[in-house]
């Protein structure tokens, strides 16, 4: 074989390469990964994830809000049997995994591929939950930030975590209207409440010994401030916290919330020990009945959070047309 006719076969060759090539459509890039930071914590979802374990009630209802109830393995820690109209079909669809917080065990036979907590609390360490501990066997964990949070927050904690868990788990639009609902009604709440007389609110969430209550670093205390109230704990630093009834007397709330939710005592029976209570019973928000029930959900990150802003200006402002 003479280096022409080689030199020939290797040209052929060649063109025969480029025109495979050539014929081949280009790849396609790998999509990058989806980046959030959730209470302090990176989080790296290269698709959007199939399998969601949500140890909070309150954080489930948002899940199931956004329109991911098919992908939720299972939910724990249910706070109050009642749940919004709006999700309510697509909740009883969710597999309760446990009543209070499932093992370190229950969370894997669920095979989840992300947890999400809705309190600082699903995430224990002592129990084998903890946020590192997951990472550490391939599954990601988000928490709401108002567990999180080391001052006041407001309304827009709730919707950046809304913003947060659209990204995180492919459904930004459905997230984005969410949120925009949600501020739009707060805020005609806040608009026609403008230049009311703040009514003194107690929040009564449990406790005989001392009062469990609101505090200043949680969204209850952002609520009343735009329903035309005046959390009376608002120097507590914390979003729950203690208080003596001697500061409750003291304070003279106006107005008293009820704190709706299991394990903890009807309601009647809080209203009850007020109207009882040697020091509370003469403030003007009990002798004069001045009551209004939410829900624990409702006081916290959630779908709730409108029903509960409409639902307390009404009671603390009767007098205004609704």
């Amino acid at each position: 074989m003479t280096r022409s006719y080689q030199r020939a076969l290797c040209g052929v060759a060649l063109v025969a390469v480029l025109a495979a090539c050539a014929g081949q459509p280009p790849s396609a890039p790998t999509p990058a990964a989806t980046e959030v930071t959730s209470c302090g914590r990176a989080q790296s979802f290269p698709t959007p994830p199939k399998r969601i374990l949500s140890l909070n009630q309150h954080a489930t209802e948002i899940l199931v809000a956004l329109g991911l109830t098919d992908r939720i393995v299972g939910t724990a820690y249910p706070d109050t049997p009642d749940v919004p109209a709006s999700i309510a079909a697509d909740y009883r669809r969710v597999k309760l995994v446990a009543e209070k917080y499932p093992s370190a065990e229950q969370v894997l036979e669920a095979e989840p591929d992300v947890v999400v907590g809705g309190y600082a609390s699903a995430f224990s360490e002592k129990d084998g939950r903890g946020r590192e501990a997951l990472e550490r066997k391939g599954i990601r964990t988000l928490l709401l930030a108002e567990s999180c949070s080391t001052g006041p927050i407001g309304i827009s904690t709730y919707t950046d975590d809304l913003v947060l868990f659209g990204k995180a788990f492919g459904v930004a639009d459905r997230a984005a209207k969410l949120a925009e609902e949600t501020t739009r009604r707060v805020d005609a709440v806040s608009a026609k409440l403008k230049g009311v007389e703040p009514v003194p609110v107690f929040f009564y969430d449990s406790g005989e010994k001392v009062a469990f209550t609101v505090g200043g670093h949680g969204l209850g205390n952002d609520i009343a401030k735009r329903t035309g109230g005046g959390n009376i704990f608002a120097d507590l630093p914390k979003v729950f916290g203690d208080a003596s009834w001697e500061q409750v007397a003291e304070r003279a709330p106006k107005a008293v919330v009820l704190v709706d939710y299991l394990g903890a005592g009807g309601v009647d029976g809080k209203r009850t020990f007020l109207q009882g209570h040697p020091l509370v019973a003469k403030t003007p928000g009990v002798a004069q009945g001045r009551y209004v029930t939410l829900t624990l959900p409702d006081l916290i990150e959630g779908i709730r959070l409108a029903d509960a802003v409409e639902k307390l200006a009404r009671g603390l402002h009767p007098g205004v047309s609704w």
